[in-house]
């Protein structure tokens, strides 16, 4: 066999074992006296001496006198005369590619071909090339860098279940970005990354408040906003001929507040309860007033006017628009109208200037926003930004612990994922469906995974690759309390600490 210059470059390679059975382009099973670890890579090479990179996906050990025995007696007696050359070692490696350009090989590897423990100098040139420093390989201390271009324009797919790693995995990614000068946002649902803070870098946390535009809003949005029922017509199309009436006659700036703009709605409407010909609607007009003047009362704190969100999106910082305080609809109702206005606005800035103006939207809990089984107002705008946002510079983050209750096109635009712990077998099922990469061997890794662990895979790196996330230095809202240990202070202990303060305490007047 010629093996080339590629094996002249490695002075310690040893054999590790040999190919046995059929072999295909995809996978082969390995004999070894060794025991490898799963997710450990091992490499293979042609005729023309090209190394090929597989990884272990499974292992079974066995020994050849005890396999067929099903009595204890027997075994315990044979235990005695234990021979370690009985036991034998069989793995199934999934071949990734070739380590030059990652090409799957047009002809199988040979039986009885000599397989290799990949040298570090191959999976250091494989691993290390990204600028998205997350972690290291699990069989060994090989650092893993994303290629951050792949992972933003191609989206990304964070999941797991709770308790797993997600909230470190996501402050690991938010330090690298900072260190990049990225432009990126998050709507941080729990108040996790709003006061986070790293020991290593100054990640300058850009707040935003949570505020949508009433003036620009669609009337049924608005009205939506405002409670009024989606069944009853009478009531919208009053509703919808009031606003659109007000908007056509007067512009945004016309109004200095959104109590101005709402009240100047609810004059429109009293016109229309006292005329003549609306008598029989009075009942319909009355509740589409009470409708509105509750928009006033109960939602007044992220309402605004003459307010543009873009305008308070910092470039080149970590925005975080802290929704932690608001109920389900209000949560939808701003993700739609934020992830909309990114979009206009970075298509704009395209056009204008023929080059992309990037930034990165980290959706958490993507499950609530973006379901699989309801509608939402969120989901359209998100599904276009993954289906459109390449072209103009906007990627992609889904963040969730119900993978099955995704919505199934959003999630199979995320050709990037990092895969923590995740047990329910639907949620794997689904996940595969949405990734053509996930194989079934690593598939069965999943329930498996420890805290902080997990699969990458996707264009972000050449090869998947099971991982060590880097723990995050510093500290984020999403560890686990310490349950023990607060309810062991006394009252005394406890009696100067809150709750938190309200994100809208102490707010300024309407924008």
């Amino acid at each position: 066999m010629n093996q080339g210059n590629d094996l002249k470059e490695f002075d310690d390679l040893k054999i590790l074992g040999y190919t046995i059975g059929e072999t295909s382009s995809y996978e082969l099973q390995m004999i070894s006296s060794e025991v490898p670890e799963i997710g450990e890579y091992l490499s293979i090479y042609d005729d023309e001496g090209t190394e090929i990179l597989g990884m272990v996906e499974n292992v079974i050990r066995g020994n050849r006198i005890t396999n067929e025995l099903k009595e204890y007696g027997a075994i315990s007696k044979l235990k005695e005369f234990e021979d370690e050359d009985e036991i034998y070692t069989i793995s199934s490696i999934k071949i990734l590619g070739d380590t030059k350009n990652m090409q799957i090989p047009r002809r199988p590897p040979k039986p009885l071909n000599e397989i290799y423990k990949t040298p570090k100098q191959t999976l250091n040139k494989v691993f290390a090339n990204g600028k998205l420093e997350v972690g290291k390989l699990i069989s060994s201390d090989i650092g893993v860098s994303l290629d951050v271009n792949k992972l933003c324009s191609r989206h990304l797919a964070v999941l797991a279940i709770t308790g797993q790693g997600k909230s470190n995995t996501i402050s690991v990614l938010l330090e690298q970005f900072k260190k990049l000068n990225a432009t990126v946002i998050v709507f941080d649902m729990h108040r996790e990354y709003l006061e986070m803070e790293s020991y290593s870098i100054d990640l300058k946390i850009n707040p935003i408040k949570p505020k949508i535009n009433v003036y620009n809003m669609h009337p049924d949005s608005l009205m939506n906003l405002a409670g009024v029922d989606p069944s009853a017509s009478i009531q919208r199309s009053f509703g919808r001929r009031a606003i659109l009436g007000l908007n056509k006659e007067h512009e945004e700036v016309e109004f200095n507040s959104v109590e101005e703009y709402i009240n100047s709605i609810l004059n429109r409407i009293e016109i229309y309860a006292d005329m003549d010909e609306y008598k029989n609607k009075l009942d319909s007009l009355i509740t589409l007033k009470m409708r509105f003047e509750d928009l006033l009362a109960y939602k007044s704190k992220i309402t605004a006017i003459n307010y543009n969100p873009i305008s308070g999106i910092k470039e080149n910082r970590i925005n975080i628009v802290d929704i932690s305080e608001l109920d389900e609809e209000s949560t939808d109702l701003i993700i739609s109208y934020f992830s909309k206005e990114i979009l206009k606005d970075r298509k704009k800035s395209f056009w204008n200037t023929k080059t992309a103006n990037p930034i990165f939207i980290i959706y958490e809990e993507a499950h609530l926003v973006i379901p699989q089984n309801r509608p939402t107002k969120s989901k359209t705008p998100i599904s276009r930004i993954a289906r459109e946002g390449r072209k103009f510079g906007v990627g992609i983050c889904l963040v969730s612990q119900r993978p099955k209750t995704l919505d199934q096109e959003a999630l199979s635009q995320c050709n990037n994922f990092i895969i923590s712990k995740i047990i329910e077998p639907k949620d794997q099922r689904y996940i595969q469906q949405a990734s053509e990469s996930l194989s079934e061997d690593l598939i069965t890794q999943l329930p498996s995974l420890n805290v902080g662990e997990a699969i990458v895979l996707g264009p972000c790196l050449k090869i998947p690759a099971l991982v060590k996330m880097n723990r995050f230095n510093g500290v984020y809202g999403g560890e686990d309390v310490m349950f023990d240990e607060l309810w062991s202070k006394t009252e005394n202990d406890l009696s100067d600490k809150t709750l938190g303060k309200s994100i809208f305490e102490d707010e300024e007047d309407e924008l």
